[in-house]
């Protein structure tokens, strides 16, 4: 019998073998969140995570990076939980240490806060 892979998959049947496999995707800027999305563009569940972040005294501080349970019970149940927590757990360090471009992230993110509260306070000079 052929040996079961020992790589991560999606629910919608997608293998995902590296960190780089995912598509992130940074349209949350001022919740500050960055979703994990699957790379097949088909994927019915799309977001499989998603990295937060905060913003304290001018620097960004990561709060947080997690797989959503439809993603990580999937994996358990194909790879045990032991093995496929190993695997998710690396490239989620991988992505948020590799993959993730901060300072660009931070730009925008400072960007988009200051757009957002920047017109409600002239809006309310107007009135």
């Amino acid at each position: 019998m052929g040996e079961k892979k020992e790589i991560l998959q999606c629910p919608c049947g997608r293998w995902i073998e590296s960190p780089s496999d995912y598509k992130l995707m940074f349209l949350k800027k001022l919740d500050m969140e960055i979703d994990i999305l699957c790379p097949n563009d088909a994927c019915y569940l799309k977001e499989l995570g998603c990295i937060t972040f905060k913003i304290e005294n001018g620097k960004l501080v990561w709060k947080e990076a997690k797989f959503y349970p439809p993603y990580v019970t999937w994996n358990y149940s194909q790879l045990g939980k032991e093995k496929a927590e190993k695997i998710m757990r690396e490239h989620l360090k991988k992505i948020v240490t590799e993959r993730v471009e901060w300072e660009k992230v931070k730009e925008e993110t400072l960007k988009a806060i200051e757009s957002h509260y920047g017109k409600k306070e002239e809006k309310k000079k107007e009135e």
